[in-house]
């Protein structure tokens, strides 16, 4: 409504509109997502998707959002691992995990991805240098809305879904996740999911 405003003061004020513009609309897409798990919990679309293909496809996406914070991002796999998984789901959870061990992470630091499976399940494990997850929030983590550390998690972005989103797709799978943390060294995300799908 002012008149005469310098032109830096309005490209500050364009800046700041269009970045709150953009969490919003991660909110909602973030939002929907649950939404459609909470909805769709009995029609996952189920395929035999080459495990070992898909986790490279998402660290190549991942890789440049590393490459800023200056993270080493490191898959490890151990064998060839096919499974029966509903492939856009699993893809929002594991890029969920990732981004945030990048995301939570120190300077110089690193991010650990390594697969595996026996006869009956398969094993993703995520590991890194971050700043750790205080104990009195572990049991909170998968709330949804729920941020470990406020005022950092605002300077990172994220909608405080992300971990919600995961859990909900990994027992949409029969899956089960747990977390490891040590505030100040690292955190470590274990999945186990089964290779055949179980109605």
């Amino acid at each position: 409504d002012q008149e005469n405003v310098p032109v830096e003061l309005y490209k500050e004020f364009m800046t700041d509109i269009a970045a709150e513009i953009d969490r919003e609309s991660k909110i909602i897409n973030d939002l929907l997502s649950l939404v459609k798990m909470d909805k769709s919990s009995s029609s996952l679309n189920v395929t035999g998707v080459n495990m070992n293909v898909l986790l490279e496809v998402l660290m190549k996406r991942l890789r440049p959002i590393a490459q800023q914070q200056d993270v080493e991002l490191v898959l490890e796999s151990f064998r060839p691992v096919t499974a029966e998984i509903d492939e856009v789901k699993m893809s929002l959870a594991f890029s969920n995990l990732i981004e945030n061990a990048i995301k939570y992470n120190k300077q110089s630091g690193w991010v650990h991805v390594t697969l595996n499976a026996d006869h009956q399940y398969f094993y993703l494990t995520i590991e890194d240098s971050g700043m750790g997850i205080p104990e009195d929030s572990l049991e909170h983590i998968y709330e949804r809305f729920y941020r470990v550390d406020k005022s950092h998690s605002r300077d990172i972005g994220g909608t405080g879904l992300g971990l919600a989103i995961t859990r909900s797709a990994i027992l949409m799978h029969r899956g089960a996740i747990k977390v490891h943390s040590t505030v100040g060294e690292g955190t470590v995300f274990s999945v186990r999911i089964p290779l055949n799908y179980i109605a």
